[in-house]
């Protein structure tokens, strides 16, 4: 609210939205949608982008609009391109093991 009534036209606040939080679905522990609409109704620009794609989040960072903050809201999916960690809230907040490890890194190269 603050940021929209003084026109916080150079504030960008981004929305890591990837459906988990540390005990599970959000939409089954506490659900938040939609989040677009409610940075709306307080007066905020939002875009809502791949949070993977790299071209889509330099766009949205350079997107503007003129008295209004902006909400950049980036769909992404925890643990993208580890198998055993992708869409898995078990990982939230838990370390690899070296074999684990070992075996993530030959998934992601």
């Amino acid at each position: 609210m603050f940021a929209s009534h003084y026109k916080l036209d150079n504030l960008t606040a981004i929305i890591d939205d990837n459906g988990l939080q540390i005990d599970g679905k959000v939409e089954d522990v506490m659900a938040v949608g939609p989040l677009a609409d409610k940075w709306r109704a307080f007066g905020w620009n939002v875009l809502e982008i791949d949070g993977h794609n790299f071209g889509e989040i330099i766009t949205a960072l350079k997107t503007k609009e003129s008295g209004k903050p902006t909400a950049i809201i980036a769909k992404t999916i925890k643990g993208k391109g580890v198998s055993f960690m992708e869409n898995n809230p078990d990982w939230h907040g838990t370390a690899p093991n070296q074999e684990e490890y070992e075996k993530a890194i030959k998934e992601l190269v």
